[in-house]
Formats: structure tokens, sequence, C-alpha cells
């Protein structure tokens, strides 16, 4: 059976309930993350800034950008969640495994 690019970007999880849970590899950001990641990128900018390696115009776009690119994720997630409706959890029975005969 060969396996498509789209099947390797998934992972298969089997939960506890009996549910299987289908989730991808590189999942993104929450918005805690996001903002970790927002805040560290301004700090270093703003000290690249202070020490002269930076001019205030980068730092204008540096900082523009972030907040830009963090407005935009959340329209995107906020669009998503209204025109796609929820996902159905459709519940999957275990597979039995054939018993081995030594």
């Amino acid at each position: 059976m060969r396996v498509s690019t789209s099947d390797r970007d998934v992972v298969v999880r089997s939960r506890a309930d009996g549910l299987t849970e289908l989730s991808p590899r590189l999942s993104p950001l929450r918005l805690d993350e996001r903002w970790m990641v927002i805040t560290t990128v301004v700090i270093a900018a703003w000290g690249f800034y202070l020490a002269g390696v930076m001019p205030a115009s980068v730092l204008a776009a540096v900082l523009t950008c972030c907040l830009v690119g963090d407005f935009a994720i959340g329209a995107k997630a906020l669009f998503l969640s209204v025109v796609r409706p929820p996902a159905k959890v459709i519940p999957v029975t275990r597979f039995a495994r054939p018993q081995r005969r030594d």
C-alpha cells in the first residue's frame, strides 16, 4: 500500500475511551505560545535598536509585522470557526487482533 504525503502528516491515536483521534504532526501554536514568541522578537529587536545595530524603520517594521501577523492568525481562526461546522465524531470499534497460534 502506498502512503501519500498527507498520510504522513497525520498522527493516529487510539484513545482510552475507544475513539480514534487524528491530529496533525505539527500543531499550531496556542495563543500564549504565540505571544511568548512575539514578546521575544520584540525584546530582541528593541535590544538591537538600543545597541545601534538596527535602524528605527526596521524596528517599526518588525513590530508591525508581529502585531499584524498575530491579528491575521486570529482573524483566520475566527473566520474558520464561523464558516466550518464542527467535525463529527464517529465512534470506531477497536480492531480485534487475531490470536497468535504457536
